[in-house]
């Protein structure tokens, strides 16, 4: 009897709807459920999966294929998309010891992979978004077609799959269709790393994703992707008051999508092959971006002298203060031959260290790694204003 293969797991793309799911929330920061979170200058976080199951049987039982997080100001704003590889090593909660995040859906559905996401990454999911096949194929297709460049010829059959799935893409920049842009997103088995190769062509959709969707004329078939959203999407995210200028809404404000994989790598243990985070980088990206963003009012502010000029630190950060911003300390560089003044900030400080870069006139900003629990903007006076 010849041995049944093993069905590779449904992959239920999320990125063509990122950018939908970010409109929503641009236009709709007015809603009562926001309000709380925009007063506190919190950032929202979106769970963003599909299971091994089509629509009508999304429910415990069924194992998340892919999962990414969503992580964006209340209005929409520096929108960061973290991908979860799904044999991320994880401890899920009621579970003894620990196992595939993927394995959380199929044990509790969506409350126990919202617990889990949670636990793992130390922050609150706000709302979530199960998506299936369907999405995919139909979003696309409104699009018009997605440009890509495929970088193998794709060749796959499984004739156990429901329907039988027949892979067949050759190599080169072309425009596919709603079915084969879904068939080069399942594709991995060419990947010499699998998952994080499929990670790889997911970015990629994304970028010909976002390139798409800054036409004009976008605008005119918002109504009809708002309507493939909802019709193909289990989601918590509110209806209300969303407008079909929503994606113009999205471009008008220009917001770069940043794309990042959980830091970590492949590894056996007790002969099963997980994905494991590392500690260290995984903490970095934890304090450096899934934090709230800081304004220049609440960032803590050093001013240091690096051009050795009596009194240099005391004059310009007399000149913030007289715009209403406030000093932590002042000082000296470890150095007093600086040339360029420049900037170092936190990633949370980014938008505020360029406000005050602009006040002095600074063009040097270096976003510098670490904790930061003192100061989250240094600047560094140099020769060049200390001489003016």
């Amino acid at each position: 009897m010849a041995k049944r293969k093993k069905k590779p797991r449904s992959f239920i793309t999320i990125i063509t709807l990122v950018i939908i799911i970010i409109s929503i929330f641009t236009i709709t920061t007015t809603v009562d459920s926001f309000s709380l979170l925009s007063k506190s200058n919190k950032r929202i976080n979106i769970l963003i999966f599909g299971i091994d199951a089509t629509q009508s049987s999304q429910s415990k039982g069924t194992r998340s294929d892919t999962i990414m997080l969503l992580n964006m100001g209340v209005s929409g704003k520096d929108p960061i998309l973290i991908s979860i590889p799904r044999d991320t090593r994880v401890e899920i909660p009621g579970r003894k010891y620990p196992e595939k995040i993927n394995h959380a859906h199929a044990y509790g559905g969506i409350e126990l992979l919202i617990d889990t996401v949670e636990g793992f990454l130390d922050i609150p999911i706000h709302y979530y978004a199960r998506i299936n096949y369907k999405a995919v194929e139909e979003l696309v297709n409104a699009l018009g077609g997605i440009e890509i460049d495929v970088p193998m010829d794709m060749k796959y059959t499984d004739a156990f799959d429901n329907p039988p799935l027949q892979i067949d893409i050759k190599k080169g920049l072309q425009t596919l269709n709603g079915r084969d842009s879904l068939h080069f997103l399942r594709f991995r088995s060419g990947y010499a790393n699998q998952d994080l190769g499929r990670i790889d062509a997911q970015q990629q959709f994304a970028n010909a994703i976002i390139k798409k969707v800054k036409s004009p004329t976008i605008i005119f078939k918002a109504p009809k992707l708002t309507t493939i959203f909802y019709s193909n999407i289990d989601t918590n995210i509110p209806k209300t008051r969303m407008l079909y200028l929503g994606i113009g809404s999205i471009l008008g404000t220009q917001q770069e999508l940043t794309k990042m994989t959980l830091p970590g790598s492949p590894a056996m243990i007790k002969g099963v092959s997980y994905y494991v985070a590392d500690d260290k980088e995984l903490q970095h990206m934890k304090e450096n971006y899934l934090t709230p963003r800081k304004s220049v009012e609440t960032s803590k502010i050093e001013v240091l002298n690096g051009c050795g000029i009596n009194g240099v630190a005391t004059k310009f950060a007399a000149s913030l203060e007289a715009s209403d911003l406030h000093v932590s300390s002042i000082g000296n560089y470890e150095r007093k031959d600086v040339l360029q003044s420049f900037i170092e900030h936190s990633p949370q400080s980014k938008k505020a260290a360029k406000k005050i870069a602009k006040i002095l006139n600074i063009k040097e900003l270096i976003e510098a790694e670490g904790k930061y629990e003192d100061i989250d903007i240094k600047i560094v006076i140099g020769k060049d204003l200390g001489d003016q």
